[in-house]
């Protein structure tokens, strides 16, 4: 009994590693995709498509190898959410007609990249076995990414003003790493996560400043669940750097951005950031647009992939707006605030392990979708809300499938 017992837990976890590959796969070939188009200048020639199509090929043979294991735990979850979601993909098509350009656009990255994630996010049982796979990947990108990032400083290769995709891909290893940081001090986990950060600053976008900044202050909120000398004493490093960086800030900025001046780099983000006015780099005039629609039409919004048609083939770049241009005022708010409560939720559990593991997604897939991206077409987010929407339904089951060390 005890060895049919062991051979039974055995299988949920090659199965939930399976399932975490899948999804984690995404991170790694992208990364990867990027390094070799940067190396070999072929962003902007005939290959790039080429090579973008294999990226997607060797994603989607990860997924179907972890597909058999999905159906068997989720079919009729996986159906049902199909089904729903061609109901909502045709109606939008039948009704909102200036809309089919784009409902086409995202037809490939919502159907078979983000509905997949979501489904199989929600299909995994033990979450620490994500986490795991999670920190091999992270590892893979931030030697990927960082040796990117040197070849930029050594005129190997050119990314340009910024890249704000490289700084998506290393907001990965910051966070999780900088998550075992204060767990637990080691010179690797600091090592990983202050170079990654300082990747983000010189090359890339303020967006994962921002999606840092907010786990930061959630993983300060789940450390204080557990007060001891050891919670306390992190508490007070990290309020006493805290107190540094913000009473030398500029000095600090201004100090980095002459460095790296040195290497003829201009980091945008250190720019942005010691102007005395935030700045929205054009968000406003886009939010602006669609709001005016919104007021246009409160009930019926305009549409799935609306804003596109609104201003240009591009989204709103915020999460709250496009939701309810998608929806409509009634639909949308009662939709936003079901995921507001569910984050909650999730985020405040009195499970440190949950709240702090749901943390790391929240910052990696829903804080930047209120600056960047399109909540329909960003793997992250749907990979968030599996997690959340598996935590609401069987937080009992959840909490016993999670070692004991982290109950």
């Amino acid at each position: 009994m005890d060895q049919e017992m062991t051979q039974n837990v055995n299988q949920n976890i090659i199965e939930d590693k399976k399932i975490s590959i899948a999804l984690m796969s995404y991170f790694a070939i992208l990364t990867v995709q990027y390094f070799i188009l940067g190396y070999f200048n072929l962003r902007k020639t005939s290959y790039a498509g080429n090579i973008q199509l294999l990226s997607k090929i060797i994603v989607g043979i990860f997924y179907l190898i972890a597909l058999p294991i999905v159906l068997k735990r989720n079919k009729r979850e996986f159906i049902s959410v199909y089904i729903v979601s061609i109901l909502i993909f045709l109606f939008n098509y039948m009704f909102f007609i200036d809309n089919r350009i784009y409902l086409k656009n995202i037809i490939f990255p919502y159907f078979f990249t983000c509905l997949p994630a979501l489904i199989y996010s929600y299909s995994i049982n033990d979450w620490s076995v994500l986490k795991g796979v999670m920190k091999k990947t992270s590892i893979l990108v931030f030697i990927t990414g960082s040796t990117i990032a040197v070849m930029v400083f050594v005129k190997i290769i050119s990314i340009g003003t910024y890249s704000m995709p490289l700084a998506y891909y290393m907001l990965l290893p910051t966070i999780v790493y900088m998550d075992e940081l204060l767990e637990k001090f080691s010179f690797k986990s600091l090592f990983i996560s202050m170079m990654s950060l300082f990747v983000i600053l010189a090359l890339g976008s303020r967006g994962p400043i921002m999606c840092i900044g907010v786990f930061t202050i959630l993983k300060v909120i789940n450390i204080s669940k557990d007060l001891n000398y050891k919670t306390i004493a992190i508490y007070l490093m990290i309020t006493a750097i805290g107190l540094i960086v913000l009473f030398y800030f500029d000095t600090i900025l201004e100090s980095l951005y002459n460095l790296l001046l040195n290497f003829e780099i201009r980091s945008r983000s250190i720019e942005l950031f010691l102007k005395d006015e935030i700045d929205l780099s054009g968000r406003d005039r886009l939010y602006e647009k669609v709001i005016q629609e919104i007021k246009n039409n409160p009930i019926s919004g305009i549409g799935l992939a609306g804003d596109r048609s609104v201003i240009n083939g591009t989204y709103a770049h915020n999460i709250i707006i496009e939701i309810l241009a998608n929806f409509g005022i009634i639909l949308g708010g009662a939709l936003l605030l079901s995921l507001i409560f569910i984050s909650f939720k999730a985020l405040f559990t009195s499970n440190k392990y949950v709240s702090n593991f749901i943390a790391i997604w929240f910052s990696i897939g829903f804080i930047h979708l209120m600056v960047s991206s399109s909540y329909i077409t960003d793997l992250k987010f749907w990979i968030f809300l599996g997690l959340i929407s598996r935590f609401v339904k069987d937080n009992k089951t959840i909490k016993n499938n999670f070692p004991k060390k982290y109950l």
